[in-house]
Order: C-alpha cells, then structure tokens, then sequence
C-alpha cells in the first residue's frame, strides 16, 4: 500500500461511519428520528475524530512493533477497539446526556457504528497485511516457521460469523422498525404501493451498502491470498530450475505461513545438500588423483589396475610405488579397503596411504615398515572404530619373488593356466589401525611367469550379491579367470568388472570394486 494511504482509508471509513450511522439510528429509532439532524450527527461525529486522532499514536506503539506476520491482527484489533470506544461513547453520551434509554436508541446506535468498525478493522487488517507482503519481497521478513499456529478455517469462521451477525442484527432492526411503521400506517389502495415502495428502497440502500463493503472485504482478501500464493509459487519455480537464493517469506501465521517455514527448511537442506555434493565432488577427484593412471613397465610382467566407487568417493584403493632408494629395483603393489563408505571413508584412505607410502621407503623388512604406519595409523582412528585392511606385495622383478603382507584382506589368487590350479596368498595379520603394537608377518611368493596371473582386489568383487542375495563368489571369479587367461592384464580386469556387473543386474553399484591384475610374460 502507497504512503499515506492507511489515514485516506481510514478516514473514509470514520466518514462512513458518522453519516451511516446517523442515518441508520434516525431510520431504526423512533426516538433518534425525533432528534436534530445536527445534533445527532455531533453526538457520533466528535468521538469519532477523537478515536482517529489517538490512530498514529497507537500504531506506532502497538502495531508497527509487532513482528510482521502479527502486524494484520494488531491493525485489526486497534481498528475496531478505537471505532467500538467511539461507538460506546456516543450511547453513553445520549443516556446521560441527553437521557435517551439505552435499549431503545443507544444499543441500536452502537450496533451499527460497531458493523462499521468491523468492516473497516477488517479492511485495514488486510491492507497491513499487503503492505507486510510487499515489504517482505524486499528482504525485510522472517523466514522461520511460525511457533505459534492459528488456522485459517478457525480465523475465516470468526471473521465470517461476525460479519453475518452484525449484518443480521442491522437487517432485523430495520425490519421491525419497517414492519412497525407499516402497521401505524393507515393503509389504503393509494398508499400502499407508496409504502411497500419505501419499505423495499429502504431495505435495498441498507442492503446494497453493505453488500458493497462485504465485495470489498472478499476482493481484498482474494488479492492479498493471491500475493501469498505467488510468493509461494515463484521461489518453489525458481527451486525446480536448480536456482536455491531465494526463500518464501513468512507472512502468516496460519497454514500458508507453515507451508512456506516448511518450504524454506526444506531449501535449506537443498543448499546444504549442493554444498555436500560439491564437497564430494572435489573430493572424488582428490581422490581420483591419488590412484595411479598406469601400471608401470616392469619385465616379464603386465600390470593394470581400476577402483570403482559405489559413491562419489569409497574408501578403496591401489597403488604402485616405486623403490626410492639409489639402486634399488623393487617395486611395490598394494590394495587397501577402508571400513565404511563416504568422505569419511574416503579421509581414512587418504591418511592411511599416505602412512604406508611414507613407511615404505624406510630401510627395513616390509614387515616392519607397515608396522609403523599400523602404529600412526591406530592414534589417528582412536575409538572411532574404523580401519584398514591391506594387501602389500614387495616386487623383485629381477630375481622374481616378491615379498608380502596381508593384514586382514581378501586373499589374492594366483592362477596357473598351465596346471588350471589356484592357490590364495592368505595371511594371519589384523587390519591396520585396530592394534597398534601388532607385529606382521611377510610371507615370499615366485612373481608371476608366462601365462600366470594375481589377481588382487577387495570385496566389492567377491562380496557382489544378484538381486536374491547370492553372492558373486570365488568360484565365478575363477571362472571368469579361466575364460580370460588368454588376454592382457587391462583386458581380464575388464572381463571381471564385467562378470560382476552382469550377476548383480543393478544399475547401481552396491560397493567399491577395486582390482589389480599381474600377468607374466615372456622375459
């Protein structure tokens, strides 16, 4: 609403409520009819200049305080409080005055200023809230949902009921006055078409000046659940194109001002959500970076390796790293599997290869090397309960051993196509992170030779369940392995990604599958 808007309108309704109710009492009193014009007008008029004059005041301490979406019901209540104590003082004034009877002037009189009052208590009510609206599109509102709850049906039953009861009131005293004055009539066949047409032109103003403020109350109220309704509509299209900047204001407390707290929780959440998914999606490629893009070119051996996350990051891993020392030629092979899923897992991984890839490159047996990082690894988990299990292969390409821990991972397989034989590298160690003075034991292995192959992985392969929770299991894999002997490392790994997939039938991935392929060659 315009500046300076609220005294114009209020001022049309006090204007309103001198002239029609001076009028109405003349019309339904017989007592007030006898009463000067004047006179009557004064009694009505001069208390209800002073009720608008105590309006500024008033709203700068009662309403404008208030929070926004209580601000409507204080107008209301100011409105008509200051409009009912007017009225109240008029009837006061004509029976101790004037010493007309209260029954039969004063009520009636106070009747109709207060149907008055309520219309325009109501109007005003509803052009505060309009304002509060308009004000709330630039910022200035809250956005909580609202502690205390009023439903509409209970605030449109009250609102309603007043109305038709005030209406009704003005309606039957004006009949009964009508029907009165028709019967101290002397009726005739000359005057009774005079009469019946003063009674029904009578009836017919009361009526359509009422009707006329009733529109009013119903295009108002229709305007301002419209604002509502596009504030509404407007943030929650904005949300469907991906755009989370803005949120409903909460204007009422009724159920459109839950629904919009309740819109705004739930954008908040959205944004929280798109800052979690940005969060994992740096992280997912953090973590990419931390695998190796190709196996490096030892002889007599071809090596590949892949880890696919079930999510956007997973607490797998595999690595080679390359002996640091000067003249050395061994090379290490690991495949790790931290507990959980997540960034929280994906963290572990990060800290935990980064443990075994400072550890490597102590000079001491491998044993003892990842007894340190077991060590730094068990402080930093503390009593979260997760860990680390881990594969680790020391290769000699030279000599052809390779030198390896397993601490509580799922056993690699090695396969000789020759002999169609399989045989596990198991191990009796715990997972790292969960005894930190655990001494581990290294174990010595022939690396592959022509047509051999070790396959390392974690239990995303092996653990991999169909849709009637069989699992995927050694014996497939051996299968596949059987099938694939004859390709290169790249293309067995493909072959058992792919065999995996085809038994669970999901689209989705369950688990982390992590694998690492080392097939001899002829030297």
């Amino acid at each position: 609403m315009r500046k300076g808007s609220y005294p114009i309108r209020a001022l049309t309704y006090y204007a309103i409520a001198v002239v029609g109710s001076a009028i109405y009492g003349g019309q339904v009193c017989p007592i007030l009819a006898e009463f000067s014009a004047w006179k009557l007008g004064l009694v009505i008029l001069i208390p209800l200049i002073l009720a608008y004059g105590l309006r500024g005041p008033f709203e700068v301490r009662m309403v404008k305080p208030a929070s926004l979406h209580l601000q409507p019901r204080m107008q209301f209540r100011m409105e008509f409080g200051l409009i009912s104590l007017a009225g109240l003082a008029s009837t006061l004034t004509l029976m101790f005055v004037y010493h007309f009877p209260l029954l039969h002037s004063g009520l009636k009189l106070l009747l109709g200023i207060l149907t008055v009052g309520l219309y325009a208590a109501l109007d005003l009510a509803l052009a505060r809230e309009r304002t509060v609206i308009e004000a709330s599109r630039s910022g200035r509102a809250s956005y909580e949902t609202p502690r205390k709850f009023s439903p509409i049906t209970r605030t449109f039953f009250l609102a309603t009921s007043l109305v038709l009861l005030f209406t009704t009131g003005i309606m039957m005293l004006v009949l009964v006055r009508d029907v009165h004055w028709l019967a101290s009539q002397n009726v005739s066949s000359e005057t009774i078409a005079f009469m019946n047409r003063s009674v029904l032109v009578e009836i017919g103003i009361i009526m359509g000046f009422l009707l006329i403020m009733l529109v009013n109350l119903i295009l108002s109220y229709a305007r301002n659940m419209r604002q509502l309704f596009r504030n509404q509509t407007e943030v929650l299209e904005n949300v469907s194109r991906g755009d989370l900047t803005r949120q409903v204001p909460v204007i009422t407390n009724n159920e459109l001002g839950v629904i919009a707290g309740h819109t705004n929780t739930m954008i908040r959440s959205l944004r929280e959500g798109v800052r979690m998914r940005e969060g994992l999606l740096i992280a997912s490629e953090v973590q990419q970076h931390f695998l190796p893009d190709h196996a490096p070119d030892l002889p007599g051996l071809d090596m590949a390796g892949t880890a696919r996350f079930s999510d956007e990051t997973g607490g797998d891993f595999f690595d080679f790293i390359e002996c640091e020392q000067p003249d050395c030629t061994h090379y290490g092979v690991l495949v790790g599997d931290v507990s959980g899923h997540g960034i929280g897992a994906a963290l572990l991984m990060a800290a935990g290869r980064a443990l075994v890839r400072q550890s490597a490159s102590l000079p001491a047996p491998l044993s003892q090397r990842l007894g340190v990082a077991n060590r730094n690894l068990t402080r930093d988990v503390g009593e979260t309960g997760r860990f680390m299990t881990l594969f680790f292969l020391e290769m000699a390409p030279e000599q052809g051993v390779g030198t390896w821990v397993n601490a509580g991972h799922q056993p690699p397989l090695f396969y000789d196509p020759a002999t169609d034989e399989f045989s596990e590298l198991k191990g009796k160690d715990i997972p790292l992170g969960v005894e930190k003075d655990w001494m581990f034991h290294e174990y010595t292995q022939n690396l592959p030779t022509s047509g051999q192959i070790l396959i390392m992985g974690t239990d995303g392969a092996w653990e991999a369940m169909d849709p009637q929770g069989e699992m995927f299991g050694g014996e497939r894999l051996r299968e596949t392995l059987r099938k694939s002997a004859g390709k290169n490392a790249q293309d067995i790994i493909l072959d058992v990604v792919e065999a995996v997939h085809n038994f669970t039938g999901r689209t989705t991935q369950e688990d982390d599958l992590t694998l690492v392929i080392i097939k001899g060659t002829n030297r």
